[in-house]
């Protein structure tokens, strides 16, 4: 009983253990009774097909044997039952089968509906060639409604049957519309034989006119189409040219004024007077628009200085991070210089710093230059003085009087380096041989603190310095 409830609820866990428990008997007790699982489930099916089935503990019970001893393939092998589970996926699968056979015949008629719509629509475009071929075929008396109703076949339009001269008793009534369909197409045509040949010639007539006014109409429209095609292309230019000069009057828009001949600094939308440039700017310009990065640090220069143009800080800007972020040792230099003065962008001594390190690592000088005093005054970055003294150094020893001079001072206080004063006054005249007249008063003073042998030894040097040479790609344009 607890086994037939099982199969009756389609337990998928029926197994031996779980009947057991579920009847709360032991498996010796099961065992003395059936053989297995299939003894069990074959004893369920015969008392399914007898009405009254024997008592399966009537016959003798077999002695239980260990599971060890019976195979189980031998057992399963021994009784042949049906899989209850498989009926009742059986029974699922034809439902679904059905249910499948139904919606393919509701989209069959779905398509037919369709397809019969389309044949409508068809046959009315066709227009008088259906109707001259209705008419040359002869229709047989045969009473319609013996014959299904077809979606396919559309009545006969009234044109035909009034241009044919038949009588107007022989057109469909209203009446008749309201009358079921089976009626209306009983309605048999009128014979062939009461159209004339002189009808059959106006109808033909009339139908050649009308295919000439619809040639004549398509050839009309073919002209507007035209004219139409020629308007939207001029309307389309036109909106171009005006789109251009739009453009135009934007880039050449000059926010810096002239007044009084004197030009307002630091102003200009960052392509100003483009227009203007004559001669070796119009080159330079040309270069730098195809990515030249020389180019565009010398239009860069020529920006900030006015240099052939009116000065255009933004300008400037612009063409000095192009050429920096190409690597231009001179433009990276200006970006340094740009951030660090503040007057064209907001002050950045970090940026700055960047840019000079960046521009010194390649040769720049003037780079060298600020790079130390960077380091010197801790702008940017940690004061590092002994770092100060060696890039003060690099730039001194290829002969830049202002790092010649910082490098003077350096030693003759002692600050990043030792103190000594003989190489305070050699870097003091070397600056004063290039001409700068605070190294030459600084020299004079030292010359009478010292000893007249170091004053001498220094002097020499000093006169006997000859400067490296410079990379002239990372200082030059």
């Amino acid at each position: 009983e607890t086994a037939r409830a099982m199969v009756l609820r389609g337990d998928n866990r029926f197994s031996i253990a779980t009947l057991c428990n579920e009847a709360q008997v032991t498996r010796s007790q099961f065992r003395a009774n059936f053989s297995g699982k299939t003894a069990l489930m074959a004893a369920l099916m015969q008392e399914q097909a007898s009405p009254h089935p024997a008592p399966v503990a009537a016959a003798p019970p077999e002695p239980p044997q260990p599971e060890s001893q019976t195979p189980k393939a031998e057992q399963e092998s021994s009784v042949s039952t049906p899989d209850a589970w498989l009926e009742r996926r059986l029974r699922v699968f034809e439902r679904a089968l059905t249910a499948l056979e139904s919606r393919a015949e509701a989209t069959a008629r779905d398509h037919a509906r369709v397809i019969a719509q389309l044949e409508e629509k068809l046959t009315a475009l066709s227009g008088g060639e259906a109707e001259r071929r209705l008419a040359s075929r002869p229709v047989a008396p045969e009473p319609v409604e013996a014959a299904p109703r077809s979606e396919a076949a559309p009545a006969a339009p009234r044109e035909f049957v009034e241009e044919a001269g038949t009588p107007a008793q022989a057109a469909p009534q209203p009446e008749a519309a309201k009358k079921p369909m089976a009626e209306v197409l009983a309605i048999t045509p009128p014979p062939v034989a009461a159209i004339s040949k002189e009808e059959m010639a106006d109808v033909l007539q009339s139908a050649r006119a009308r295919a000439r006014a619809a040639a004549a109409s398509n050839d009309d429209e073919q002209p507007k189409d035209k004219n139409r095609r020629v308007r939207w292309l001029a309307i389309g230019a036109l909106s171009l040219v005006v789109l251009f000069l739009c453009i135009g009057l934007t880039l050449g828009n000059t926010a810096s004024a002239t007044q009084n001949g004197r030009v307002a600094d630091w102003q200009g939308s960052g392509v100003s007077y483009r227009h203007a440039a004559h001669g070796a700017l119009a080159q330079t310009i040309a270069s730098a628009d195809f990515g030249d990065a020389k180019a565009e640090a010398r239009l860069a220069l020529a920006y900030l200085h006015g240099q052939g143009t009116v000065r255009d800080a933004s300008a400037a800007l612009r063409w000095s991070a192009a050429a920096a972020q190409a690597g231009q040792p001179v433009a990276e230099y200006l970006m340094g210089a740009l951030y660090q003065q503040g007057e064209v962008v907001k002050a950045d001594p970090g940026r700055a710093f960047g840019w000079f390190a960046a521009a010194a690592a390649k040769g720049n000088l003037k780079a060298m230059h600020n790079l130390a005093i960077a380091y010197a005054e801790g702008l940017g970055t940690p004061k590092n003085e002994a770092k100060a003294a060696e890039w003060f150094t690099r730039a001194a020893e290829r002969g830049y009087t202002d790092s010649a001079f910082d490098l003077a001072v350096m030693y003759e206080r002692g600050a990043g380096v030792p103190q000594d004063l003989r190489q305070a006054l050699k870097w003091y005249g070397i600056a004063a041989h290039a001409g700068d007249q605070p190294s030459r008063a600084r020299a004079e003073f030292l010359r009478g603190q010292m000893k007249p042998d170091d004053a001498r030894l220094a002097s020499d040097a000093a006169m006997a310095f000859t400067p490296l040479p410079a990379l002239a790609a990372a200082n030059t344009l």
